[in-house]
């Protein structure tokens, strides 16, 4: 007879066992070389650069309370992101065996949450409520992030989904704050 516990513990191996399946197949479906170098070049744009364009549009377009306020934010998300993956020690699908490749850099060891798409989520929800005018061009970057995360074989989607929730709360504390 099994247990409630056991039961449930079963309930969450098959979900991940889906989930790898899933990001697994995602990967290999999108075989496009052109394609593949966009997903490359928008992760590789979400290191830093994403950050510090967004950080100097703000500085320009809206003064030194806001840019200091995102900057602060996007420090802290680092150091949270970078917490969580230390006490989730998720390994990314990349490094499980029959994983997809990995066709990105990985810049630190745990797969949840996707600090690239935390990023990307919360510089959309600032630029979109601090410069609405070029608000699309970081919702379609921040959907291109989350996209290339799974699909470039480096984070599972609930990585994804848990950075963008992270990153629409720092956003909503940021505009609150200013």
């Amino acid at each position: 007879m099994t247990t409630q516990s056991e039961h449930t513990l079963g309930r969450i191996e098959h979900f991940q066992a889906v989930e790898h399946a899933f990001s697994c197949g995602l990967a290999e479906a999108v075989g496009s070389r052109n394609v593949i170098l966009l997903l490359q070049a928008t992760s590789r744009f979400g290191d830093w650069g994403l950050s510090a364009t967004a950080a100097l549009l703000l500085l320009v377009v809206q003064g030194p309370r806001l840019f200091g306020a995102y900057l602060g934010f996007t420090l802290v998300g680092v150091l949270l992101q970078s917490g969580i993956k230390r006490l989730c020690r998720r390994t990314r699908p990349c490094h499980r065996p029959g994983g997809p490749p990995q066709r990105a850099p990985i810049p630190d060891r745990g797969s949840f949450p996707s600090g690239h798409t935390l990023h990307a989520v919360m510089t959309a929800a600032v630029m979109a409520a601090a410069i609405p005018v070029i608000a699309p061009v970081f919702a379609v970057v921040a959907l291109f992030m989350a996209a290339s995360r799974v699909v470039l074989g480096v984070h599972y989607p609930t990585d994804v989904i848990a950075g963008g929730v992270l990153g629409g709360l720092f956003a909503t504390v940021i505009l609150t704050l200013v």
